[in-house]
């Protein structure tokens, strides 16, 4: 059985993965922290936690695709329904997704700085 503290916030678990992604900058952008937070809702299960009773409820895909990740990962908003707040995911979790998202990140960055080398076929007048 998990503990309270086997858990940390999704915003906090975004702010993590960003000081991996983006060492070079430390200010945290609240639209980068939704984006990160959207991409490690694909790699792990995201929770909402009951704060009366500290319960956990799983969000399942239906949920997550209807709604999207706002206020630096602190909420997860809907069209038609009130907003979810206190989304937590697990700590022990966070490192394999993280690893997965700085992959993603590495081979899309090859690949950017491979065209940038690449040379060009137009010619100057």
């Amino acid at each position: 059985m998990s503990s309270a503290t086997d858990f940390i916030p999704l915003a906090r678990a975004a702010a993590i993965v960003h000081e991996r992604l983006f060492p070079e900058h430390p200010g945290k952008d609240a639209k980068t922290l939704d984006v990160i937070a959207l991409a490690l809702s694909t790699l792990m299960p995201l929770y909402q936690r009951d704060m009366e009773s500290g319960a956990l409820h799983e969000l399942g895909e239906a949920e997550l695709a209807a709604g999207r990740f706002t206020r630096g990962a602190t909420t997860l908003e809907f069209p038609n329904r009130p907003p979810l707040r206190y989304l937590v995911v697990q700590r022990q979790q966070l490192d394999r997704a993280a690893r997965a998202l700085m992959s993603d990140a590495l081979t899309a960055a090859r690949v950017s700085l491979t065209l940038r080398q690449s040379p060009r076929n137009a010619s100057r007048p």
